[in-house]
């Protein structure tokens, strides 16, 4: 296993090529490499973003530790609320039925792992 393997490719896909070049550039410039200079942007932008995290969670915290009982209370029930309203949504993905002619599903699939049988033997 090699180095790189150890530690696990990420194929990197830009989206607009011009970044890649000046990626290409830059890291020609300071004589580092592409891979080098794309870790050292990312880690700092997580640091960033972390950081900025950290105070968004501060500041909810601090207004949440500020409540009044009574400003709590209807916190939760709207929270209870929109809890119900979404619960009667439709569900983003729906579940469909396998028909068979025989009308059972496990006919009407190829199983070549033996996944159903042995789901089915489970079950018996």
């Amino acid at each position: 296993m090699t180095n790189a393997a150890a530690r696990g490719a990420f194929p990197l896909r830009f989206k607009d090529e011009r970044l890649r070049e000046l990626v290409r550039e830059v890291a020609e410039a300071e004589q580092v490499s592409q891979t080098d200079l794309i870790e050292e942007a990312v880690a700092h932008e997580l640091i960033f973003r972390g950081a900025r995290l950290a105070k968004d969670l501060a500041e909810a915290a601090h207004r949440i530790s500020h409540l009044t009982e009574l400003q709590r209370a209807e916190l939760i029930d709207r929270s209870i609320d929109e809890f119900a309203a979404g619960e009667s949504l439709p569900d983003p993905f729906q579940a469909r039925a396998l028909h068979s002619p025989s009308g059972r599903a496990e006919e009407a699939m190829e199983d070549p792992l033996g996944v159903l049988a042995t789901f089915n033997a489970a079950r018996s």
